[in-house]
Order: structure tokens, then sequence, then C-alpha cells
């Protein structure tokens, strides 16, 4: 990604402190830099929560409750791969239940070190039902889903091919 970790204490600090010291200041706009640090490190880690509520004069428990009952928001990194599996109605009568559980099985007889790098989700339904069955993977939407064809995506993401239509 080019960004720096947030996690680190030196750069990452920094990173957050520059980057919260350019958001605006106003009452509606604890969302939008939620938003906007989300967007930039790929999550909210806690440093930018704690930032946050000194730059807004906002209650930390005000900031943890909005980042937890908004669904957007993560507070810990995410995986190096992320899969996220429709279940809607059009993708579930497709086989997409069958091919979420079939890929939990395929990460699961992974070893630890490449089963950490992948992220295995479900969302309910994401308007796409002319490609169901389908999954997100990463930002890349791939349709028609099979499970030979996720074995493929989780085997391409594996050897870093980047080839995983």
């Amino acid at each position: 990604m080019g960004e720096p970790e947030p996690t680190q204490q030196s750069s990452g600090s920094d990173a957050i402190c520059e980057f919260i010291g350019n958001l605006k200041v106003e009452n509606d706009n604890l969302i939008l830099a939620l938003h906007a640090i989300e967007n930039r490190f790929g999550y909210v880690p806690r440093q930018s929560a704690l930032l946050l509520s000194k730059r807004f004069s906002v209650p930390l428990a005000r900031i943890y409750e909005v980042l937890t009952f908004y669904h957007y928001f993560r507070t810990t990194p995410s995986a190096e791969h992320t899969l996220t599996i429709c279940l809607g109605t059009s993708c579930w009568l497709h086989g997409s239940e069958k091919i979420l559980r079939n890929s939990q099985n395929l990460l699961a007889e992974l070893p630890p070190e490449e089963r950490q790098r992948f992220g295995l989700s479900e969302v309910r339904c994401v308007g796409c039902c002319s490609l169901a069955p389908l999954v997100f993977a990463g930002k890349k939407v791939i349709g028609r889903l099979t499970p030979d064809k996720m074995k493929q995506i989780i085997e391409g993401l594996l050897s870093n091919r980047g080839d995983i239509s």
C-alpha cells in the first residue's frame, strides 16, 4: 500500500497526528473524520480515536459508540486478503452458502501463517444479483462463483500471482 503502518510508534504516530491535525473540526464531522481515517489507514487505530476525542472535544466513549454502531468501521487491521461472500437471496439460491463452507474448510486446512493472511466474511446483499453467487476479493467483484473457482482464487492469492478472476 505504501502507507505508514499506524501501529508503529514513531512513523505511525506522526502520520496519525498529521492526518487528524488536517481534519476540519465541526460538530457534524465526526463520522466524516472516521471515514477519512478508515480510508487512509484501512481501519481506525485506537490512537486515532484518542486524538479525535481531544481534537473534537468528544468523549472517547462517544467515538467508540459510533465505531461499533456502524458496520463499516474496523478497529483492527484487516487481513492481507479479504474475501467477502454474498449470502443474499439470489446468491444463496445459487449456492453461496456451500461456497462459504468450502472456503472455510479450505482456509482451515492452511498452515497458520498462511491462514492469517486471509479474512473471510459474508454480506447479505450487494445488489449484483445477475452475477450470483459472488465474492469480493479485496475490492474486485468476482461473479458466477463455484467452489472450484473459489479454490482457484484462494490458491492464486496464496501464490501472489494476482490472477484471481
